[in-house]
């Protein structure tokens, strides 16, 4: 068998398998009638006995082939000078043709619903999902880029150290007013208490009556509930002033400082500071996850869409096949429509008057064909305007459903190639970016440690030569000191000296006074003895002798020239 021969009885097979199907339908349908609306019975009732229908018959006949259909249906339509004949085989033509719209119009139903319902959910779910994992990843992973961008930041322009200590100084100061805030909040506190204690205590006191309770407050009770307001006005006082201080303290330290344009950057070094290491690690951890799960959310929903425009491609075939199928039955009809169209107006020529001994009798029987077929011809020329304006409508139907099928192709390849290279793609960058961003972090953790490094070596080498100038400068300073001592040393010379001369001196006077010292010692001792013996001497007479012996002696003595 030839290709050609193969291909026409495939073809004519599956215009037949499409009647066959339609038929079955149209009688399940007309013995389904709960099932169905009440149009589309009296449809399936109406062409309950198509089977009987003469063009039925040929387009149906599986030992046809399409040549031998259209030559068969051409045959059917040609007029055989019986317009009752030709009238019922019209009849039967629009009623098959009546029928193949019908079918056509059931197939797009059938189509029509197994149309995916479940496109829209699809949408909204790779919407939801996708984009919300999305979203959390975002979320996760942008405090993190912020925090290494900002220590970065601040690494290039080498304020580092000093926002560190701004931030040192600024817990330290936050520290102190918390303190402070504890400590108003813990006073006042006590103050309430002792407040409401000695109001309670008024009020017992206030009980306190003579006269078992029939009296007033007694005395002493008085007494005590006085001293107590004394001491409630006091305690209000202190709680006046204790409000306002505490409605005037901030609530956080008022600090000046000097990188206010690095604010931001300070702000995300001390989120890093803050948050302890088991939480910097917890929050990596959930970036990695979220990482995970926007992977897996995309490989199932692109996985469903996969799904989805599969099931609709399988739909498409079945469009397109019903599409053809109809199409080659079409294409049978009106080929046969113009052979019979050709072949009437064949028989008509026959018709035109050509005798011109032509009698009445004949002449109104040629006429009375001649009509019935010019009838025919313009009955099946307004059938003709039908079947062409259906083929033109099935095969621009046809172009739709290829480009739809091209269009769904396309979005298959573009699924598929996301589903696999797309979806491995983004979880390769992923990696990728969370690989970065942790080496990013590992990177800035180096540099800070091998600045930290530099700088306590340039403290300690600041440190060390203010060491050797302080020992340089010490050696100069006991130059000094020694410089100093020796002229101390000798200003105590000359002064020792000075007063070795004054004590000399001092010395001999001392001596030389001593000496005359000892010399009016002996004489003032001379005169006491006399002074003891005068009484005795002058009574004796031994004074006057005595004075007498010493006269001359004195003489003398007091003119020693002879003067």
């Amino acid at each position: 068998m030839s290709s050609n021969a193969r291909s026409k009885k495939k073809s004519s097979n599956s215009i037949n398998q499409v009647i066959e199907q339609a038929v079955k339908t149209s009688k399940r349908r007309s013995t389904s009638a709960s099932a169905q609306t009440k149009e589309q019975h009296q449809s399936s009732e109406k062409f309950a006995n198509i089977q009987s229908n003469t063009f039925y018959g040929i387009v149906l006949d599986p030992s046809l082939t399409p040549a031998d259909k259209k030559n068969a249906v051409t045959q059917a339509l040609t007029f055989t000078n019986n317009k009752d004949d030709a009238k019922e085989k019209l009849e039967e033509f629009n009623q098959f043709k009546e029928f193949l719209q019908h079918e056509r119009k059931r197939m797009a139903q059938e189509i029509i619903t197994l149309t995916d319902t479940g496109a829209f959910s699809e949408l909204k779910n790779v919407y939801d999902e996708i984009n919300n994992a999305l979203i959390s990843f975002e979320t996760k992973i942008t405090p993190l880029t912020d925090i290494v961008d900002a220590v970065y930041t601040l690494r290039m322009n080498g304020v580092t150290f000093d926002v560190f200590r701004e931030i040192a100084e600024d817990k330290e100061a936050e520290a102190e007013l918390a303190l402070l805030r504890a400590q108003q909040q813990q006073d006042l506190e006590a103050l309430t208490k002792i407040l409401k204690e000695k109001k309670n205590q008024i009020a017992i006191l206030g009980q306190d009556k003579s006269w078992f309770g029939f009296g007033d407050v007694t005395r002493a009770s008085r007494e005590k509930i006085a001293v107590l307001e004394l001491e409630i006005e006091g305690h209000k006082d202190e709680l006046s002033k204790l409000t306002q201080a505490i409605a005037e303290t901030p609530e956080r330290p008022q600090s000046q400082s000097n990188l206010v344009e690095y604010a931001e950057q300070k702000a995300k070094l001390r989120e890093l500071l803050d948050i302890s290491s088991t939480e910097h690690k917890d929050r990596q951890k959930e970036l990695v996850t979220a990482a995970q799960d926007f992977i897996k959310t995309t490989e199932v929903r692109v996985g469903k869409v996969s799904e989805h425009f599969d099931m609709m491609n399988d739909q498409i075939d079945n469009l397109n096949e019903a599409n053809f199928s109809m199409r080659e039955i079409y294409a049978i009809i009106n080929d046969a429509t113009k052979e019979a169209d050709k072949e009437n107006e064949t028989l008509r020529d026959t018709l035109q008057p050509d005798d011109p001994n032509e009698g009445d009798i004949e002449r109104m029987t040629r006429e009375r064909h001649k009509r019935d077929l010019e009838n025919h011809i313009k009955a099946l020329g307004s059938s003709a305007v039908d079947t062409t304006t259906v083929l033109a409508e099935l095969t621009s139907s046809g172009h739709r459903i290829k480009s739809m099928q091209d269009a769904n192709d396309q979005q298959i390849s573009r699924t598929r190639q996301l589903h696999s290279s797309g979806v491995a793609g983004v979880a390769d960058q992923l990696s990728t970016v969370l690989q970065a961003v942790s080496s990013a972090a590992l990177g800035e953790s180096s540099e800070m440690a091998r600045m930290s490094l530099e700088r306590m070596q340039q403290t300690t080498t600041a440190l060390g030569q203010k060491e050797v100038i302080r020992v340089a400068l010490g050696t100069q300073e006991q130059n000094s000191e020694l410089s100093k001592a020796l002229e101390d040393l000798e200003q105590y010379g000359q002064v020792i000296e000075t007063a070795t001369s004054i004590t000399r001196d001092g010395l001999l006077e001392t001596k030389d006074l001593l000496s005359r010292l000892e010399n009016t010692a002996k004489d003032v001792q001379a005169s006491v003895q006399e002074s003891i013996s005068v009484a005795a001497d002058v009574t004796s007479g031994k004074y006057e002798d005595e004075q007498k012996t010493k006269q001359p002696q004195k003489q003398a003595e007091a003119s020693p020239f002879g003067f």
